[in-house]
């Protein structure tokens, strides 16, 4: 699946597409719509340092289907209301979905194409797309992509389970932030340190991908303009999402079997 910023760009070609009254709400809230385009990501690093309940909550919610999720959504949103930061969150949360399920099968078989592992090939593909847009590749800050505010987890909270509370997400959200500052290191001696103590842990292969590394990865050109075009494709799709659940809130209309799909 692709990595925080490719899903904040995403998110943000997808909302200059959608209907106009859906692209007010995301204007509105677009904090809480921004956090959204990172999914049920956040519970991964709910005190990282170990397995623990929430964070393999998170891994369950990208390994079943999403659709009992949408289902609880429309019920949390026909309270809520539309005009609310509880919907600019979904809507952020309907791209991720998306992205990932239309991405994901695609990174699998560049795995086992090419051996380089799921998050290099995410983050091989950041630093295409942070370098599309004029960014520096290594030095990005994507901790400023995390809201850590209480109004902001509170919008979220309703959409998980009863154990997911306010200060869960809170914690979240600020332990999202935090491993996001301390994997930015432009600095060769910065990315020295963090690269040699991964190498120590003996997890190196497996978490490089989480620095944006200052060296590429020729490998990673192909699944790059692989998943650019999985990118592209996936727009529409959003869009045409939003709109089916929209219409799914208050009329007859049930929601498109394109959510009956895991994250996978």
């Amino acid at each position: 699946m692709p990595a925080m910023y490719a899903h904040d760009r995403f998110g943000a070609d997808v909302s200059k597409r959608v209907r106009e009254d859906l692209k007010n709400i995301i204007q509105k809230y677009y904090p809480q719509y921004q956090i959204g385009l990172q999914g049920p990501d956040l519970f991964f690093f709910y005190r990282p340092w170990g397995h623990n309940p929430v964070n393999r909550y998170g891994v369950h919610l990208h390994g079943v289907s999403a659709l009992p999720f949408f289902e609880h959504a429309c019920k949390v949103i026909r309270y809520k209301g539309r005009d609310s930061m509880e919907y600019a969150y979904l809507l952020g949360f309907i791209c991720h979905f998306i992205l990932d399920s239309e991405c994901h099968p695609y990174v699998q078989q560049m795995i086992e194409k090419t051996g380089v592992q799921h998050l290099e090939i995410e983050e091989e593909f950041e630093k295409k797309l942070i370098r599309m847009d004029g960014g520096d590749a290594v030095s990005y800050p994507l901790a400023k992509l995390v809201p850590t505010d209480r109004e902001t987890a509170e919008a979220i909270v309703p959409f998980f389970a009863k154990g997911i509370t306010v200060e869960i997400v809170e914690q979240s959200l600020k332990d999202l932030r935090t491993v996001k500052r301390l994997f930015t290191r432009p600095g060769a001696f910065g990315q020295f340190v963090i690269n040699t103590l991964m190498k120590l842990a003996g997890q190196y292969k497996e978490m490089k991908g989480l620095m944006l590394q200052r060296r590429d990865n020729p490998a990673c050109i192909a699944s790059s303009e692989g998943l650019m075009q999985h990118y592209d494709a996936a727009i529409q799709e959003a869009v045409r999402m939003m709109v089916n659940f929209d219409a799914a809130l208050y009329d007859a209309c049930a929601l498109d079997a394109r959510f009956d799909r895991t994250f996978e």
